[in-house]
């Protein structure tokens, strides 16, 4: 009875399949692209200090973390709200300026939150193929029409570690209207080595329809207190205060973050850590044959061309969690984490 209750779009969401979390002890987890080395050290001193105001609810506008976002970015903070997750800032966009009918163009093979966003708030999806594993920039323009309200780029891609350039980006922006955001989610771009992706925040200070989406989670270790944060136009991000849950950032993550920010050797610890293990990861697979592709994030994209399902499996079995690709329109490929020396040896000794 309680099912016709349910929004019509509702019903045809599908249920967000994570990372498989190991329950037994020496578990190698490369499924999330979390930090092999946990949180920031001075995140958790600054954790740990802030436990006794429990009691206490949180700043409802992170303006301690906004102003140490502001100063780092070199922006106003007024420019920037934090939430729950990055994820949970696309709710709040979408609760900002969807309207039911609006056009939300998203790319295929992508992290399915955009879809979840598009499908909650009545939106009409429009999916645009990868090329080469890359996302289409070109096809995004293409699939612009008068009710384009939102575009959703991830840069660089989950999962397929590839990212587009600021030439790319400058002719797409040529073609959205002025009635269209563009929301560049940089989860995974602190682990970037190319020099020519698009700067973002530039294009914020530049006066563009724009929206930056950057998390704690990945390369700051803080997954687990689920800490985002966008950054846009004052009178773009103004409203999103209205829409967003009052105390949606808790005061242990706001503490965190903070802290974070300024954990220096931690984070280039986490940078060179990165950049010598997609390495490796690299010239193993050229040994074994497999197709991959040279990732900008913390994990690499693995055609095994088999079953990825089958392989999780018999991988589960020996110890190490990899992430299936089945669920993001790959059957036959896998995800891998960039972890530790340690951890991508003990994943490459199972071929």
């Amino acid at each position: 009875m309680g099912n016709e209750l349910i929004r019509p779009s509702v019903k045809e969401i599908e249920d967000y399949v994570p990372g498989k979390t190991p329950k037994e002890p020496g578990v190698v987890k490369l499924a999330s692209n979390e930090n092999p080395f946990g949180p920031s050290p001075k995140a958790l001193e600054a954790i740990a200090r802030e436990s006794k105001n429990l009691q206490i609810y949180p700043d409802q506008k992170s303006i301690l973390l906004r102003e140490a976002l502001a100063k780092k970015l070199g922006v106003s903070d007024n420019c920037i709200i934090c939430g729950n997750g990055s994820d949970d800032l696309m709710q709040v966009l979408g609760a900002t300026y969807l309207n039911p009918g609006d056009e939300v163009i998203v790319s295929k093979n992508t992290f399915s939150v955009y879809e979840l966003i598009a499908k909650i708030f009545d939106a009409r999806l429009v999916p645009v193929d990868l090329k080469n594993y890359e996302l289409d920039l070109e096809g995004f323009a293409r699939a612009i029409t008068p009710k384009t309200k939102m575009i959703f780029l991830a840069n660089p891609n989950n999962p397929t570690g590839t990212a587009f350039s600021s030439a790319e980006f400058d002719a797409l922006m040529k073609k959205v209207p002025d009635n269209a955001l563009v929301v560049v989610d940089e989860a995974y771009v602190e682990f970037a080595e190319r020099k020519d992706l698009p700067d973002a925040i530039k294009c914020v200070k530049e006066g563009m329809n724009v929206v930056a989406l950057r998390t704690f989670s990945k390369f700051y270790g803080l997954a687990g207190l689920r800490v985002g944060y966008g950054i846009a136009r004052a009178d773009l991000i103004k409203p999103m205060f209205r829409t967003k849950m009052p105390f949606n950032v808790n005061r242990l993550a706001q503490a965190g973050a903070v802290a974070a920010l300024e954990d220096k050797s931690f984070l280039e610890k986490t940078y060179k850590n990165n950049v010598e293990g997609k390495k490796y990861l690299y010239s193993q697979f050229d040994k074994l044959g497999l197709e991959h592709k040279k990732t900008e994030a913390n994990f690499v994209f693995v055609n095994l061309k088999k079953s990825a399902d089958q392989m999780f499996m018999e991988m589960m079995k020996k110890g190490v969690i990899i992430r299936p690709l089945t669920s993001f329109g790959f059957p036959e490929a896998i995800r891998v984490s960039i972890g530790t020396k340690e951890q991508n040896e003990k994943f490459i000794k199972f071929f």
